[in-house]
Order: structure tokens, then C-alpha cells, then sequence
């Protein structure tokens, strides 16, 4: 009894000083290379500074036991106890190592970022292991003798429990080196690739590039530390390790949101969405300064910030690409492999993975993130025409950007991977769709375009794909709610792609129908009569061309020619005035187009004369009971004020047979057949015969001499002076031309020009009076300069002339060659030019005067312009016909009809010349009335180049003159007139036309 008393008695005492029991010894062979002690030895924690323990048994089975103490009392460490034996009858060494910081179950929260493991070993038997010195790890260096059993108890610094493993020391000292070929590769693909995005910004200033580098910047300096390269390249001391470690993951985390707000372009969203990523970025980077005071406190912000980050940039990211920003869809593939990456670390950290073969490949994918990162903004960027991040002003890119949005061009996407169309909602929203309707494959989106336009736009998209990329401009018309359709016109690019699949083409979509139809109606105005709407000379002429080729060829009837003309229409005109007329004409177009068939074509070739393009009929008697029905047709009466007005025409009619070379050969064949009618009497028909083509000894011999005059020089430009009446000042010169003929001595405009106009030589003849006239202009300059009111030259524009597609490049490239001041070259366009397609005139002429050409309305007073119309025209002089000048000093109505005409163009903020100024009382009257300016003989005849010169050079002389006289005498008496020397001069020199 007494014994179990002091038994109980001995084992209270022992209790205290914490009793542990044997444990198992660990058989250590040579040729193992490492030891997992933390698994197989034994853990003791709270058992104050001191702890007694059984030692392992040894080779004799006896247990001894063994007590450890604490290297700094007060500390109540943990212990981990283990015994190892040598079973050999070789001596073994070994080392016990300690890693002072692990990624794996670190925890997130608060973690031990770098600290001592284990403070001290405690053998059994023998002397204290020998602490070998690392900067990574707690290390000691075990000796094991041959047969020894030796227990060993490991004082824990930490209250995390150390991962303690025996190393072979040349197994240990390979793995390290290993190790840091691993860390040294691993880290120069990051140096590099820091470098490279930092030094190619130099190249393209685009902010996603140091965005980036800073992201590749943080990671280097995050492996740096982890690696042990820190302490190696800065000598600072281990303690300071915990702090580089929690502000590089600080400095990784910052960056990431940095980058996400870069290369989204978060700059251009809502301001207070840029004011909050601002906020997460500052807050970001002040945990740096955070790990100066708190390393742990800090580094757990950042862990728990990356979470949030991949959360928050996985939104951003699929809300982005699911409305088909490229940025967000090339930054998919990286970002899910962050993800994934940040998934696998939290395993790590929680404690869910370990093993160094894990961690190694979180370091090697944390790379290969960087990697794409890198390749996908250098891809980007250099492809790409816009900008990321925008801390200044706005960039050219976001510029256009802006632009675009505000010009009202809309946003077209085609995929040719998934076949699928998108259109912005603004286009459904015009077109009276829903919402989403036109975001359809590309067979249901031509559902909705118009017929005529789906497989053009079908082998538009079809030429991308094979072309792999490349540019496309279409335009199309779109099907609206109501049945009608808009145009569309589509520009835009498709990137160049090797694979068809992944080929995608943006442009944009701007309605144009507006323009579509005011172009329909110039190019209907173009080649249309704008009174009656038909066919006019040049679309008529263009069919009969085609008509002539195709019989020829034997491909269709052989066209016939009906050439009408209205017997004295302008008598009608005279009686009953130009509005009555303009009716009676309508009402004759329509009677004509009863009697054709949808073939056929009926013209308007000018004034009263029309022509039949007859292709449905061949048979001679159908063609001639046609005509007769024609002649019948016209010859109705038409009521008119109560009274019934009988219109004839005299007709001729050619067929086509084979020896007309062109069209005009064939239409001017028609007009002899029909003058040789109206010889005959009015309403008549004559059909053509060969024997007629002598009839016209006077016109068709002119005509060969016309088309020679130019080559001979012949055509002669002689110029009228214009005054200015307040001042009697020369103001400038009307170009005149001038026909020498070799046997009909010299010809006036009105001999040649109507002959020039129908055979199409009127261009010829007015590019070359335009070419003399300015050349001319620009030496009258040089002879007489003036600072105001430069000397112009006026030159008289046909329809033909304006009407020309290149009518407008030519002037201006003229104006340009000879450099001349602005308002030097004055065109002349008659009323009924004008009114022969006013939307057309309109637009020319603003053009024209944009290049510095003056315009003037001439004949004004004898047409039938329209006053609706006068205001439009972009025109700064009228010119009034000479026979209101002539007939001003009758009594009548003539003298109120000039002054109301003077009166109207001052309203209009226009200038007047005055044509056929013959006396001096015409010049004091129209002086009176306030015309500016004038032109007749009285001023002076048209005189030749030479001439203009001596004149020029006369007011000069006398310039120079009066301006010394006036140097000589400093003041003019009050009250003196000084006469204008222009007036002077003229008066002086003979008449320069009997010279010329």
C-alpha cells in the first residue's frame, strides 16, 4: 500500500514538468535523400519551458529519459520531439531543415510571411546539433553514429507548426541548385519581359504599356524576395524579409487594378465609376505603406484585395465582350487563366494543397499569365487605333471617337464564325423594328434588305472571307415597318485573319437616303427635260447610239427617227406669253407618248422640237401611219382662255440604213428631212432620202471649216470694255469671239455658235475663249495693277459648258495656273441656261464661285427665270439685254421695267451692267437710276489683245502722271471734280475695232 502511495506521489511531481513518453525511432538509411520528421515525430504544446520525455529505445531496449528546457524562459514553446537511428555501422550525416517562410497553408489572413522555426535542438545523447547559417531556412546539422538511437527535441520559435524534413546535405545542396536555375530562368523571362513592355512605350506612347510593365515590375520584385534574390542584391537583415514580402503583394495587387482600368479604358465610363477605381488604386498602393507599420495586416488586405479584383475584372470582362468590345474579348483567355491561377493558390494558402512540385507551378504559371498579358496588349495595341488610358486631354483616337457618335453613322458588326449580324439599336429604332431584330444570321438579315441588293451584299461579305479581310464599302436599302425602305451606305474594314472563322469586319452605317434621292434627281435632271420630264438631247442621243450598235450587230430592229418641230411656236409664245406655252408643250409631250410603245423613246430636243426613237415598229407603212397619227395627234385644238389654239408640226422621218456612222449622223439626217417639210408648208411629213444630204450647201460645209477653225488659228477673242458709270472708270472687259473665215471674211458669234452648240464643238471653243481670256487677264494685271477693283474678264458659258462633269476642275485648275485675283474671271450664264435644270445650276455654280469665279445673269429681262429662283442663284451682276437700254427714252412701260429690274438687284445685294450703251444720254440715264455699270459702243468696240494693252498701258502712263502731279500739289482745292482717267483715255484713243 505504502508503495502505491509513493508511486502516485512521484508521478505528481513528474506531471509538472511535462512527462513525455518514448516514441518511435526513425531508421535513417544512407541512401535516402530526405526525411518527412514533421509527419512522424511528435508534437508537444503548453507544456511550459520545460518538458521531460522518454528517450527512444535503443538497440538494448532500454528507455532513458531526457529533459529540455527553454532557451528564453517565459516563452512556453512548442516542442517537437523525434528520434532517429543509425542501423549501420557507418557514421551518418544529416540536416534537419526548417523552411522560415512556406506558401502553403500560410493562411490568409494574418500570415507568417518570414520567421524563426525552430530555435534549438536537444539531443539525447552526444553534443548539441551545429546551426548552419541560411537566409531561407532554420538549419542543423545531425550526427548520427553507427547504431546510435538518439532522441531529439526541436524548440519551436513560431506558433506555427514548422515543416521539418532531413536532408541528405548533397541531396539537399543539388535541390537548391536546381532551384535556383529554376528561380534564375523564371525570373529573367519576367526581367525581360518587364523591360521590353517599359522600353516599347518609347515607341508606342499607349498607356496599357506601362500599365502592364508595372504588373510585370511587381511580380519581379515579388520573386525577387520569395527566391531569396533580395537579401542577396540589398544587405539588409532577415527580419526586414516579412516587410519586402507583404509590400510586393501589396505592389502585384495594386498593379492588377491598375491595369484592368487601362487597358477597359474604366477612364472613359461615368465619373463616378473613375472616381472609384481611383479610390481602389490609391488604397491599393497605400498597403505598401501599410506593411511598413503592420507587414501581416497588410499582406492579408492584399490577399483577400486579389480575390476581389478577379471577381470584379471577371464582371467587367464578360459584361464587356457580351456587348462585343474587343478589348474585353482578347483579354478573356488571360484573365480565366488569373483565375484559375488565383483558385490554385487559395488552396495553397489554405492548406488544401501543398508540395513543393505545386508551388513550383504556381511561380511558373504566375509567369506564363505574365506572358500572355504582355503578348496580348502588344497584339492589341499595335493593331489597334485607340488609346487606353486617358489622363490628360483627349487623344486624336477618342477625338474621332466622338465624331463618329456625333455624326450619326451607327455601329455595323459581322462575325464570320458564328454567320451573325449586329446593328446598333439606333438603325432598328429607324426602321420602326424592336429592339435586337437586325441581330440576326446573315441569310435572316437579308430578309430585311431589299431584293436587288441581297446578293450583291451577299458576294461582298463572301469576297472578305476569301480575301481573308480587307475593306468593304456597299450601299444598300433596308425594309422600314411600313413596306417602304431606306438607304444605307457602309463602310468600314475587316482585319486581315488566316483563319476565315475567326474573321470579323466592323464599319459604319449612315442613312443616306436623303442624298440618294436628291442624286436620283440630278441624275434625272441631268439627262430630262425639266419642263415636261422627258428625254433630253444627250440621253436621246445616248439610246439612238445604242440602237444603231445593236442593229448592226443584228441584235434588234433598226431604229427609226421622227424629228419634230412646232410651226411657229414662237409666235405662240409672243401672244400668249411664256406660261401658256411652257402648258401647250407639256400638253403636246403627253399626246405624243399616247401613240409609243414601252421601247420607244420620245424627247425633248430643245424649245418646241421633240424626236421619236421608233424601235417597235420597222414595217415601212406602220412607221408612216404612226407619224400620220402623230400629226393628227398635234394638230388637235387646245382651249386656251376660251379660245382654241391649232398647233401644227412639220415632221421628218429617217430610217436607219446602214450608212449613218453615229447617231448624230442619223439625227441631223431627220432635222434636213423635216426643214425640207417645213419649206414645203406647215403640217407636213417628208421621209429622208439620200438625194437630200446636198440640200444644205450652206450649213454642212460650215461645219467642216468650224471643226478646223481652232487647229488654224481662226477663232479670234476680242475684248468689249465695261465702265464703271459712277466714276467713269474702266472696270473690265466681256471676251468676244470671233470667226475669220478664210472666204467669209469675219463672223460673228451669232453666225457660228448655234452651229457650234449642236455639233458638241461649243466645249471645244469655250475651254479655249476661258484659257485666252484668263491668259490675257493676268498680263492686264501685271500692266495696270490695282489693289481694289481689280480689271475682271467676262466670258459667256453654254449649257453644254456647264453641264460638263469636268466643267468645274477645268475652271479651277485655270484659275490656279494663271494665279489671278479673286473675282477676275466673270461667267456669263443666260436665264434660260439656268432654267434648263435649276437644282444642277445651283450646285455648279456654288462651286464655281467657292474657286473664285464671278457670276453674272445675262440677257436678264428677255427669259422666263423665275423670281423664286433669282435668290438661289449664287450669282454678283445681272446683266441687262440691250433692249431695254435701246427702248429706256420711249415712253412706255420699258423705262419702269429697267428701273424695277436695277431696283431688284440692289434688294438682292447684286450689281447691274447694262448692255447696248450707245449715247452719252444713255449713260447719264442709267447712271441716274443707279446702274453701276456699262457696255455698248459707246464706251468702245470689241477690240483685239493688243489693243486692251495700249489701252492699259495709256491709263498707266496717265496714273503715273496725275500721281506725280498730285505729289507736286499737297492739297485740291474743295469743291474741284477730278475727272477719272479711265473716261479720258477712251474717249482719246480711235476706235480700236477698225484695227483689230
Amino acid at each position: 500500500m505504502n508503495a502505491l502511495v509513493r508511486a502516485i506521489f512521484i508521478a505528481l511531481l513528474v506531471l509538472p514538468a511535462g512527462l513525455a513518453h518514448a516514441i518511435e525511432a526513425i531508421s535513417v538509411q544512407p541512401e535516402q535523400e530526405k526525411v518527412d520528421i514533421t509527419a512522424k515525430g511528435e508534437l508537444y504544446e503548453g507544456r511550459g519551458d520545460k518538458l521531460q520525455i522518454e528517450t527512444a529505445p535503443g538497440p538494448d531496449g532500454y528507455i532513458g529519459r531526457m529533459a529540455v528546457q527553454a532557451s528564453t524562459p517565459g516563452t512556453n514553446p512548442g516542442w517537437l520531439v523525434f528520434a532517429l537511428s543509425n542501423p549501420t555501422s557507418e557514421r551518418i550525416v544529416r540536416w534537419l531543415v526548417a523552411p522560415r517562410y512556406t506558401l502553403a497553408d500560410s493562411r490568409v489572413f494574418w500570415p507568417e510571411l518570414d520567421a524563426g522555426r525552430v530555435s534549438a535542438v536537444t539531443p539525447s545523447l552526444g553534443f548539441r546539433p551545429e546551426p548552419l547559417k541560411s537566409d531561407r531556412a532554420d538549419m542543423f546539422r545531425l550526427n548520427l553514429e553507427p547504431g546510435q538511437t538518439i532522441t531529439f527535441a526541436a524548440e519551436m520559435s513560431s506558433a506555427q507548426v514548422p515543416r521539418l524534413t532531413l536532408w541528405d546535405p548533397n541531396a539537399y545542396q543539388s535541390k537548391q541548385q536546381d532551384r535556383m536555375l529554376f528561380n534564375g530562368v523564371l525570373l529573367g523571362i519576367t526581367g525581360l519581359l518587364a523591360i521590353f513592355l517599359t522600353a516599347i512605350f518609347a515607341a508606342n506612347h499607349r498607356a496599357i504599356f506601362p500599365a502592364t510593365a508595372l504588373v510585370a515590375w511587381a511580380a519581379l520584385a515579388y520573386f525577387c524576395v520569395d527566391f531569396g534574390f533580395w537579401n542577396k542584391l540589398f544587405p539588409v537583415g532577415p527580419d526586414r524579409t516579412a516587410l519586402y514580402r507583404a509590400a510586393a503583394e501589396a505592389g502585384l495587387a495594386a498593379s492588377l487594378v491598375l491595369f484592368l482600368y487601362a487597358f477597359l479604358r474604366i477612364g472613359l465610363w461615368h465619373v463616378w465609376i473613375r472616381t472609384l477605381f481611383w479610390c481602389w488604386i490609391a488604397a491599393q498602393f497605400g498597403l505598401i505603406f501599410v506593411a511598413i507599420v503592420d507587414p501581416a495586416f497588410a499582406s492579408g488586405l492584399a490577399r483577400a484585395s486579389t480575390l476581389a479584383i478577379a471577381g470584379v475584372g471577371t464582371g467587367l470582362i464578360a459584361y464587356l465582350a457580351l456587348r462585343g468590345q474587343d478589348r474585353a474579348l482578347a483579354l478573356i483567355p488571360s484573365w480565366m487563366l488569373l483565375v484559375v491561377w488565383l483558385f490554385g493558390a487559395a488552396m495553397v494558402v489554405l492548406g488544401k494543397l501543398s508540395g513543393d512540385v505545386v508551388i513550383s507551378g504556381l511561380v511558373a504559371g504566375l509567369v506564363l499569365i505574365l506572358v500572355l498579358l504582355g503578348f496580348t496588349v502588344t497584339q492589341f495595341a499595335f493593331r489597334s487605333t485607340a488609346g487606353a488610358l486617358n489622363l490628360g486631354p483627349p487623344s486624336l483616337v477618342q477625338v474621332k471617337s466622338l465624331a463618329v457618335d456625333g455624326s450619326g453613322a451607327y455601329i455595323f458588326q459581322w462575325h464570320a464564325g458564328k454567320h451573325l449580324i449586329t446593328v446598333a439599336s439606333e438603325v432598328e429604332k429607324e426602321l420602326g423594328l424592336d429592339p435586337g431584330s437586325l441581330t440576326l444570321p446573315v441569310e435572316e438579315f437579308l430578309q430585311h434588305m431589299h431584293n436587288s441588293d441581297r446578293e450583291r451584299f451577299r458576294l461582298m461579305l463572301w469576297s472578305l472571307q476569301e480575301k481573308q479581310g480587307g475593306d468593304l464599302q456597299i450601299d444598300f436599302r433596308l425594309r422600314r415597318h411600313d413596306g417602304t425602305y431606306l438607304w444605307y451606305d457602309l463602310r468600314g474594314h475587316a482585319t486581315p485573319s488566316d483563319n476565315a472563322r475567326l474573321l470579323r469586319f466592323v464599319g459604319l452605317m449612315r442613312d443616306v437616303t436623303s442624298l440618294k434621292r436628291s442624286h436620283e434627281r440630278l441624275m434625272h435632271d441631268a439627262v430630262h427635260d425639266s419642263l415636261t420630264g422627258l428625254p433630253n438631247r444627250e440621253l436621246f442621243m445616248d439610246r439612238l447610239s445604242g440602237a444603231i450598235t445593236r442593229s448592226r450587230e443584228g441584235q434588234a430592229n433598226r431604229p427609226t427617227v421622227i424629228f419634230i418641230d412646232i410651226d411657229r411656236f414662237k409666235n405662240v409664245n409672243k401672244s400668249f406669253g411664256l406660261v401658256i406655252g411652257d402648258s401647250m408643250l407639256l400638253t403636246l409631250g403627253r399626246r405624243l407618248s399616247r401613240h409609243l410603245n414601252p421601247q420607244d423613246t420620245l424627247a425633248r430636243l430643245g424649245g418646241d422640237q421633240f424626236a421619236i426613237l421608233l424601235i417597235s415598229e420597222t414595217d415601212p407603212h406602220h412607221v408612216a401611219t404612226l407619224a400620220e397619227r402623230v400629226r393628227r395627234a398635234l394638230r388637235t385644238p387646245m382651249k386656251i382662255s376660251a379660245k382654241e389654239i391649232v398647233l401644227t408640226a412639220s415632221i421628218g422621218i429617217v430610217v436607219h440604213d446602214g450608212s449613218q456612222v453615229t447617231g448624230q449622223d442619223m439625227l441631223r439626217e431627220g432635222e434636213i428631212a423635216m426643214l425640207r417639210a417645213k419649206r414645203g408648208g406647215a403640217d407636213r411629213i417628208e421621209i429622208f432620202n439620200p438625194s437630200m444630204r446636198g440640200e444644205d450647201e450652206s450649213r454642212l460645209p460650215l461645219e467642216s471649216d468650224l471643226r478646223k477653225a481652232l487647229e488654224r488659228q481662226q477663232i479670234a477673242v476680242l475684248y468689249q470694255p465695261i465702265t464703271r458709270l459712277a466714276s467713269n472708270q474702266l472696270a473690265g472687259f466681256e471676251a468676244l469671239l470671233r470667226w475669220d473665215h478664210p472666204t467669209r471674211g469675219r463672223l460673228g458669234a451669232e453666225d457660228f455658235i448655234p452651229l457650234a452648240e449642236e455639233t458638241g464643238m461649243i466645249v471645244e471653243l469655250g475651254s479655249y475663249v476661258l484659257s485666252k481670256a484668263l491668259e490675257e487677264a493676268a498680263g492686264w494685271h501685271k500692266v495696270l495693277p490695282r489693289d481694289r477693283d481689280p480689271l475682271f474678264v467676262s466670258v459667256n458659258v453654254s449649257s453644254r459648258q456647264l453641264f460638263r462633269q469636268d466643267m468645274v476642275q477645268e475652271i479651277r485648275l485655270m484659275l490656279a495656273r494663271e494665279a489671278v485675283p479673286r473675282g477676275t474671271l466673270k461667267l456669263e450664264i443666260t436665264e434660260s441656261l439656268v432654267m434648263e435644270n435649276p437644282e444642277r445650276a445651283v450646285e455648279i455654280l456654288t462651286w464655281l464661285k467657292t474657286f473664285g469665279a464671278s457670276l453674272a445673269l445675262d440677257d436678264f429681262g428677255t427669259g422666263y427665270c423665275s423670281l423664286s429662283y433669282l435668290h438661289r442663284f449664287p450669282c454678283d451682276t445681272i446683266k441687262v439685254d440691250r433692249s431695254l437700254v435701246r427702248d429706256s427714252g420711249l415712253n412706255g412701260s420699258t423705262p419702269l421695267i429697267l428701273r424695277s429690274i436695277i431696283a431688284l438687284a440692289h434688294e438682292l445685294g447684286k450689281e447691274v451692267v447694262a448692255e447696248g450703251v450707245e449715247t452719252a444720254a444713255d449713260a447719264s440715264y442709267l447712271r441716274s437710276i443707279g446702274c453701276e455699270y456699262g457696255q455698248g459702243y459707246y464706251y468702245g468696240e470689241p477690240m483685239a489683245a493688243k489693243d486692251v494693252g495700249s489701252l492699259l498701258a495709256a491709263l498707266a502712263s496717265h496714273r503715273k502722271r496725275k500721281d506725280r502731279e498730285r505729289a507736286r500739289e499737297p492739297q485740291t482745292p474743295k469743291g474741284l471734280e477730278v475727272q477719272a482717267p479711265g473716261a479720258t483715255i477712251l474717249k482719246a484713243l480711235p476706235a480700236p475695232g477698225a484695227s483689230s
